[in-house]
């Protein structure tokens, strides 16, 4: 049976084909190799390994700190969404720029920073202990962490949804003569239940894998502070590889659930918002009411507070630290040979996997903008599985193909090829983690904006090569910009896969964020922190650029 198309646009076939091919290569053989890999244990002996004790109290710490950190980010993102999009004030704009800073900041330099900031010496540390609160190598520190790395996740599915509310039913329900309160919970709450159980699956998926953060302000202590991931890394050094496929694959079904979850969420609220009376572009906007002054002062100091404490005062601790020894050691620190090398491989990898997601990423998204097709939703939870998968298992994945025990490994040795403690492995493994960003992104742009172009250009005699560089492509610019921006800022700030198939070997297989980790294990801080500061001004130039791009196509 042929596939159902949508509208009449030509290419079908190459276009599945393609990203089915890309696919494949990059998510589906890979992940693939991880089960075969398990495969061979009986189920008594994998059993033993998921269930040893060491492993349910990393279980635990992972999938508890995860729940924590999301109800959490739950809370605050709809703090910060509301403020954004219901109050004007001095330093707005600043602030809304601000929330997405964990999206480009890379995960180690995170951990670093939180850590440093919260450890006995530490600028809140030094505060919080004497009082009996010890954050830095403890559970609370790890749920930080994860709150973190979430909190622009629940803020960016909450807020539009809130700036989009239509402003009459609450003033008819202020008529009728209910309360702030009351308002809040029957007419707001019920239109932003979706987007924020949405935002709650996306900040959990991402906590629940993460490893960059956590390595550093964990401890990595087992059975207190060792999460999952940690656990996978931990039996890799001790070349217990199927202990640590076992492990994997319990987070990999976890990760698989989590994206089908997170799909059907993203399908029930745009159903929901296509059939609600509430939102639409008929209406006046919200706000409709104004809140009082003191509860608007409230809300807005609280907003303020909670930036400052996760965002602001970790970003002014990365430079502090950097420039605690003058210029001079700074400009020592990135100039040694190391941190040279460290910045052109970076460099390197970023260049290779932006372009390669550029062309395959806009292809796919243009797939599944376009066409409606059997297997359409399996492939886009494919698409972005990556993003729930943890960097760690990402690694994994290609030790156990190109490794020297892997499948492919007796071949390639015997061809004098070096993948995994090489370059190569380093751009596969960053290629993989970056898969979704730019395909994501432009997938966004092209279902906002219908295929009636297209279709008039083709109905005009444009070729479907014409109709998609002349007509696609131009209307998909401001998402294929964010999209590599984005993977660009991932890319060069990955740290977990590329951890574990780098070596770590200094001056050859160390990126920026794997140099950092070596300094600061060096007790090096100076050092660790004047390369954590180049990649936070990557993070901020990252931002500016997302912003600046927003800022014109809205002007046009």
């Amino acid at each position: 049976m042929k596939p159902r198309r949508h509208g009449v646009l030509p290419g079908f076939g190459p276009a599945l084909g393609m990203t089915l091919l890309y696919v494949g290569l990059l998510v589906l053989v890979p992940l693939a190799a991880l089960v075969l890999k398990t495969a061979g244990l009986t189920p008594s002996e994998f059993w033993r390994i998921v269930t040893a004790p060491r492993a349910l109290a990393a279980y635990r710490l992972s999938f508890g700190a995860a729940l924590l950190a999301a109800l959490l980010n739950a809370g605050f993102g709809l703090l910060l969404a509301w403020v954004l999009a219901r109050y004007r004030f001095p330093g707005r704009a600043f602030v809304d720029a601000l929330v997405d800073l964990p999206f480009a900041l890379p995960t180690a330099v995170a951990g670093l920073t939180l850590t440093a900031l919260y450890s006995a010496n530490g600028w809140l540390g030094r505060f919080l202990e004497p009082l009996g609160l010890k954050v830095a190598f403890s559970p609370f520190g790890v749920v930080l962490a994860l709150t973190f790395v979430g909190l622009p996740f629940v803020v960016r599915a909450v807020q539009p949804v809130l700036e989009d509310l239509d402003a009459e039913l609450e003033e008819a329900a202020a008529v009728l003569g209910a309360s702030r309160l009351q308002t809040f919970r029957r007419i707001v709450f019920p239109n932003l239940l979706p987007p924020l159980l949405t935002g709650f699956a996306l900040a959990f998926a991402r906590a629940l894998g993460e490893y960059g953060s956590i390595v550093f302000i964990s401890g990595n202590m087992p059975f207190r502070t060792e999460i999952a991931p940690l656990l996978i890394v931990t039996k890799l050094e001790q070349y217990d590889t199927t202990g640590a496929t076992a492990i994997a694959l319990v987070l990999l079904v976890a990760s698989f659930v989590l994206v089908f979850a997170i799909n059907a969420l993203q399908r029930w609220t745009r159903r929901r918002a296509g059939a609600s009376t509430v939102i639409g572009r008929g209406f006046r906007r919200a706000p409709a009411l104004a809140d009082s002054p003191g509860l608007r002062r409230v809300l807005v100091a609280g907003a303020f507070l909670l930036l400052a404490l996760l965002l602001l005062v970790p970003l002014a601790t990365i430079f502090a630290q950097a420039f605690r020894k003058g210029p001079a050691s700074y400009l020592a620190a990135i100039s040694q040979p190391a941190a040279l090398s460290a910045i052109r491989l970076t460099l390197l990898t970023a260049a290779i996997a932006v372009p390669l997601h550029l062309v395959f990423g806009v292809l796919a998204a243009w797939l599944v903008a376009k066409f409606r097709f059997r297997g359409r939703g399996l492939l886009v939870s494919l698409i972005d599985l990556p993003f729930a998968v943890s960097p760690v298992i990402a690694g994994l994945v290609f030790v156990l193909l190109f490794g020297r025990q892997g499948f492919l490994g007796p071949f390639l040795a015997a061809h004098d090829v070096k993948i995994i403690f090489a370059v190569p492995g380093i751009v596969l493994a960053t290629v993989f983690v970056t898969f979704p960003y730019v395909a994501r992104e432009v997938l966004a742009v092209m279902e906002a904006q219908g295929n009636e172009e297209e279709e008039a250009a083709l109905t005009l005699g444009a070729s479907g090569l014409q109709t998609f560089f002349r007509v696609t492509l131009p209307k998909a610019r401001a998402g294929i910009l964010t999209g590599a921006i984005l993977c660009n800022a991932r890319a060069m700030g990955e740290f977990g896969a590329v951890s574990v198939v780098s070596g770590h070997i200094r001056g050859v297989t160390n990126t920026l964020p794997l140099h950092a980790e070596i300094l600061y294990n060096e007790y090096d801080l100076t050092g660790a922190f004047a390369v954590a500061s180049l990649l936070t001004l990557l993070a901020l130039v990252t931002l500016a650029a997302r912003r600046f791009e927003e800022a014109r196509e809205k002007s046009r």
